[in-house]
């Protein structure tokens, strides 16, 4: 029996000089295959989800479905890309006070196109009091005449967390660069208060237009490590006549010194989001990829 099993082994291992084979280039493999394998990049790092989300209800935006999904007390809106291979990059939308670009859709049909174009996974978020990301989620009257209620501690970072995490378990997401676009509010929520809580989680292109701040406590990474901060890019865009200039020019040089690479442009004439944010939003994610 056992020189049965031998005889088997040596049928599939073994040459008629009772020597194993080569599995070198006189096998087939020529020493330019080699090199082609060498040479390949390898595919970037991703976050292996499975399942998809569930959806609590779907809506059209004109021929493509929009999936409205919940994490906790956040609402989320998901439209995934066209058919096409690997991990899928991903867009982040976080509205300004009033949520309007959200509540329309306003922002992901401006998004969409490139977010095809480069497999990309389009997320907007509403902050979890349905108006302002810098507030706290106990304020929901986010009119010009309520009193303020700043979201100091970070509580809205975590909900987003929380979101994006979700997203990283149930697709299969690239995490070596994400795509945030902020507008107004969602740019102070961003800049203020994401970044120092969860910057080196999320790196990649922050297009943060009409709005930024710099962060007032401590960040819970070491921001000034190169490798911590990954690809991050901050982009600041506004308007000479933005009432939040001052602030947002506080927050450049904030963020310069901790060796954020930064991109201003200043609209002139401009008031508060007197611009196309939608498409600056796209310019910078362009930008960012040296296109």
């Amino acid at each position: 029996m056992r020189s049965l099993v031998v005889s088997f082994v040596c049928l599939v291992a073994c040459s008629s000089s009772g020597v194993a084979p080569s599995t070198g280039s006189d096998a087939g493999a020529t020493e330019g295959d080699a090199a082609a394998l060498d040479a390949a990049p390898a595919p970037p790092p991703s976050s292996g989800g499975k399942g998809g989300l569930d959806c609590a209800s779907t809506r059209m935006l004109g021929d493509r479905k929009v999936c409205v999904a919940s994490v906790g007390g956040s609402e989320l809106r998901v439209i995934e890309p066209v058919a096409g291979p690997g991990a899928l990059r991903l867009v982040v939308y976080v509205h300004g006070d009033g949520a309007r670009a959200y509540v329309n859709d306003g922002a992901m049909r401006a998004l969409l196109p490139w977010a095809d174009a480069h497999h990309a996974l389009v997320v907007a978020v509403l902050a979890p009091n349905a108006c302002a990301w810098w507030q706290k989620a106990t304020q929901t009257d986010c009119s010009d005449t309520a009193t303020p209620d700043p979201d100091t501690a970070g509580a809205n970072a975590d909900a987003l967390d929380a979101v994006l995490t979700l997203v990283r378990r149930r697709l299969d997401v690239r995490l070596d660069a994400s795509f945030f676009y902020g507008a107004s509010g969602g740019s102070v929520f961003l800049s203020k208060s994401f970044l120092r809580r969860f910057g080196n989680a999320y790196p990649g292109a922050y297009a943060l237009n009409c709005g930024g701040e710099k962060a007032d406590l401590p960040f819970a990474w070491d921001a000034t490590d190169a490798k911590a901060r990954g690809a991050s890019k901050l982009f600041f865009t506004y308007g000479d006549l933005d009432f939040l200039k001052p602030d947002i020019e506080r927050a450049i040089p904030f963020y310069e010194g901790l060796g954020f690479p930064i991109d201003r442009q200043i609209i002139p004439g401009a008031e508060h989001c007197a611009f196309d944010a939608h498409g600056r939003a796209v310019a910078v994610f362009g930008a960012f990829l040296g296109e």
